[in-house]
């Protein structure tokens, strides 16, 4: 019986897995190749972009990605640092860990640095572009001070960076609750309203929504629905039967206040390779499950706090 249910679930998470190649990765591109042919201006090669709005908000900016641990650019926001590290968004990506990961022995510290900057590389990321602070205990019992996390970026952000600034952190609830996840979320909300609304500087703010556990564990099923209907609405109905009409699952009625990113098969790729060969000493057995099951690897919806 366990050997019938565990033969079930493998066929259907192959079966979703070989959908959603299909879905992401070999029908974008054959509506890139497509559009180039026609004259198309607007086609990047050689990299495809699935996300809503399109062309995405943030670009021509200083992105700051705020994070606590090193491995949480891979296990949750990889979509959206690749994403944004393309070059035709013409951003600059830095990203700021707040702990060097030394919850389970303080020599783990230096060993998850190390990780971190070889994880950011194969991201797409230069070492410089990457600070990882060692003053905020790592744990789950560990709250810190919203105060001290405000004070600390803007000396790290606020008083260095120019231009536009983006800003993207966990929300409330930390995806896991995580106690430093949900710290980051009210530290990175105050340093935005108090330096950067009350300046009236040119900023903006999201944060990382947090999926029910359900969705969260889900693989990419549910974002094989979203992509289906997504091609159907877009490519049958409108183009084939004209009909002007749009149940895609990407169009949101505050589209500048949510943005959703997709990863494709070559996005994925490069999340497995940061994570499995960047963060090796964290590549323990659970961690194949999290990589396989987690939608996080292929989806982000980033709100954006007014």
């Amino acid at each position: 019986m366990l050997a019938r249910i565990w033969t079930f679930v493998l066929r259907v998470i192959s079966v979703s897995f070989f959908l959603w190649i299909i879905l992401s990765t070999a029908v974008p591109q054959i509506i890139a190749k497509y559009s180039l042919s026609n004259g198309s201006e607007n086609v990047y090669c050689p990299y495809n972009s699935i996300t809503s709005p399109s062309p995405l908000p943030i670009r021509d900016a200083n992105v700051y990605f705020i994070i606590g641990h090193p491995d949480d650019e891979v296990m949750f926001f990889s979509p959206t640092l690749i994403e944004l590290n393309k070059k035709e968004h013409n951003n600059k990506v830095k990203l700021i860990c707040f702990s060097n990961g030394d919850a389970v022995h303080e020599s783990m510290g230096k060993v998850r640095t190390e990780e971190l900057y070889k994880s950011g590389s194969i991201l797409g990321l230069k070492e410089n572009d990457i600070k990882v602070l060692d003053k905020f205990k790592d744990g789950m019992d560990e709250k810190w001070d919203t105060d001290t996390i405000q004070k600390t970026l803007e000396e790290m952000v606020g008083k260095k960076s120019k231009g536009p600034l983006v800003l993207i952190t966990f929300d409330e609830n930390g995806v896991s609750k995580h106690p430093n996840h949900i710290s980051l979320y009210h530290g990175t909300k105050k340093f935005y309203q108090t330096y950067y609304c009350k300046t009236g500087r040119n900023g903006k703010f999201y944060v990382l929504k947090t999926l029910n556990f359900w969705e969260k564990y889900s693989f990419n099923i549910l974002t094989n629905v979203e992509l289906f209907v997504d091609h159907l609405s877009k490519l049958l109905i409108s183009n084939v039967l004209k009909i002007k009409v749009n149940i895609s699952f990407f169009n949101n009625k505050t589209r500048n206040q949510s943005i959703k990113i997709y990863s494709d098969l070559n996005m994925l790729s490069v999340s497995y390779a940061a994570m499995s060969y960047g963060h090796y000493s964290q590549m323990v057995w659970f961690r194949y499950g999290w990589l396989i099951l987690s939608r996080y690897l292929t989806f982000n919806h980033l709100i954006e706090i007014n």
